[in-house]
C-alpha cells in the first residue's frame, strides 16, 4: 500500500512540476475586411478578373459562370457597388479569363478559356459597356487548364500562354487586331496547372511561370523568355506538393518577384524565394485555412509589405496572411466569412477610398461578394521588433 502511495505522490509531483505550462492564448487578430456588398451572378461563378473596361477610372468585374456557359460583366459604380450584370454566352464550361487590349484600340477586351470545348474565345470591347465575340475560335490543345497574357516577342502586341494538362503549354502570338496565330507548344517538366507572367530575371523580357502538379515533378518551372516568342525552360523548383494555384509577388522587398503556390488537397501554401540567379529557394510549407483554392497578393495593411488572401472553398472563408517582409507570413491567418464555396478572387479599390478591396465568387450561392478594406491600424502584433542600428 505504501508503495502505491509513493507512486501516486510521484505522479502528482511530475504532473505539477514536470509538465510545461499551457501556452498563452494569442490575441485574436482583428478582421481587415468587412463584407459590404453582394450581387447575383449566373450559375457557378468561378474565375474572376477586374479591370477598367470603360475607361472611367473605376474598376469593373468579369466572372466566368462555369455552370451557365457564360460570363457576367459588372460595371463598377465607384462606391463599392456595381450595376446589374450583363451576360455574354461562351463555349461550354468557361474556367479561366484574361483581360488585355487585344486589338490595340485603347480599350480592354476579354479572353475566355472554355474547358469542355477546349477553346479560347476573344470578346472585343465595343466601348459601349458590352463585348463582341470575334469570328476566330482558338484551339490551344488538349485539356486546357489556365491562361495568362504578355508580350512574348517584343512587338507591343499581347500574346497568350495556356497550360495543357499533359506536360506542355501553348504559346499563342497576337496579331494586334483581335486575332491570333496558330498555337505552338512547349514541353514542361510536369503536369502544368496555374500560369503567371512576369520578368523574373529582370532582363526586360517577359517570362512565364508554371505550377506543376500530378505524379511527376511538383512545384514551379520558369520559362525564361528570349524576347522573340520562344522560351528556355528551367529545372523544376520544389514548391508545394500539389501546386494548383500560383501568384507572383515580392515577398522580401528585394526587387525580385517570388512565388506563392497553394495545394488545396494538402491544405498548404509554399513560398519560393527568387535568388536572383535564375534559381528559387523553397521555404517551409505553411497553412492559411482549409482547401486553399485561389491566392491573390496585395499590400492590404499599407506597410509596404506584400500580403496574401486565400479562398478556403470548404470553410466558406477568405483567410488573409500578412507578410513579414522576409518571405514568411503571420499565423494564424485572419479569417473573413463569405458565402458558400468561395472560388476566384480579384483585388482593386472598388469604393475609391484608396485601400484595396477583394471581390470573391461564391460558387454554390451564385454570388459575388465584395470585401471592403476597413479603416484600421496595422494589425501585426507578432512581428519581431526592428533591430537597432
Amino acid at each position: 500500500m505504501k508503495r502505491h502511495h509513493a507512486i501516486i505522490i510521484f505522479l502528482m509531483v511530475f504532473v505539477l512540476l514536470g509538465c510545461p505550462p499551457p501556452p498563452k492564448a494569442r490575441k485574436k487578430m482583428p478582421r481587415i475586411f468587412a463584407l459590404s456588398y453582394s450581387m447575383e451572378a449566373r450559375r457557378e461563378p468561378s474565375y474572376l478578373i477586374t479591370d477598367d473596361f470603360n475607361r472611367d477610372k473605376v474598376p469593373d468585374l468579369v466572372v466566368a459562370n462555369s455552370g451557365d456557359h457564360s460570363f457576367s460583366f459588372f460595371k463598377g459604380v465607384g462606391d463599392g457597388t456595381f450595376l446589374d450584370q450583363r451576360v455574354f454566352q461562351t463555349g461550354r464550361d468557361p474556367i479561366c479569363l484574361d483581360s488585355g487590349d487585344y486589338n490595340d484600340d485603347g480599350y480592354t477586351d476579354v479572353a475566355v478559356l472554355n474547358y469542355a470545348d477546349q477553346t479560347i474565345e476573344i470578346f472585343l470591347n465595343t466601348r459601349l459597356g458590352s463585348f463582341q465575340k470575334t469570328a476566330q475560335l482558338l484551339k490551344p490543345g488538349k485539356i486546357p487548364i489556365n491562361m495568362a497574357s504578355g508580350d512574348f516577342n517584343g512587338d507591343g502586341k499581347i500574346d497568350l500562354v495556356v497550360t495543357l494538362r499533359f506536360s506542355n503549354v501553348a504559346i499563342i502570338i497576337g496579331k494586334g487586331n483581335g486575332f491570333f496565330d496558330k498555337p505552338s507548344s512547349m514541353d514542361v517538366k510536369g503536369s502544368p496547372t496555374a500560369v503567371v507572367v512576369g520578368d523574373y530575371d529582370k532582363d526586360g523580357k517577359a517570362d512565364v511561370a508554371v505550377a506543376l502538379a500530378g505524379n511527376g515533378n511538383k512545384g514551379v518551372q520558369v520559362l525564361w523568355g528570349k524576347g522573340d516568342g520562344t522560351f528556355e525552360g528551367s529545372k523544376a523548383f520544389k514548391g508545394g506538393k500539389q501546386a494548383l494555384s500560383l501568384v507572383s509577388l515580392d515577398v522580401n522587398n528585394d526587387g525580385l518577384l517570388d512565388f506563392v503556390t497553394s495545394s488545396n488537397s494538402l491544405h498548404s501554401l509554399t513560398t519560393l524565394i527568387n535568388n536572383g540567379d535564375k534559381t528559387f529557394k523553397s521555404l517551409k510549407d505553411f497553412a492559411s485555412g482549409n482547401f486553399p483554392k485561389f491566392v491573390v497578393a496585395a499590400d492590404f495593411t499599407g506597410d509596404g509589405l506584400q500580403d496574401i488572401a486565400v479562398s478556403n472553398s470548404t470553410d466558406d472563408m477568405i483567410s488573409v496572411s500578412l507578410g513579414r517582409g522576409d518571405g514568411t507570413f503571420t499565423y494564424p491567418p485572419i479569417y473573413h466569412r463569405v458565402d458558400e464555396h468561395p472560388q476566384g478572387m480579384a483585388v482593386a479599390d472598388f469604393n475609391g477610398d484608396g485601400f484595396p478591396d477583394i471581390a470573391v465568387s461564391s460558387r454554390d450561392k451564385n454570388l459575388i461578394d465584395i470585401l471592403s478594406k476597413k479603416n484600421m491600424i496595422n494589425p501585426k502584433p507578432d512581428l519581431p521588433e526592428p533591430k537597432s542600428p
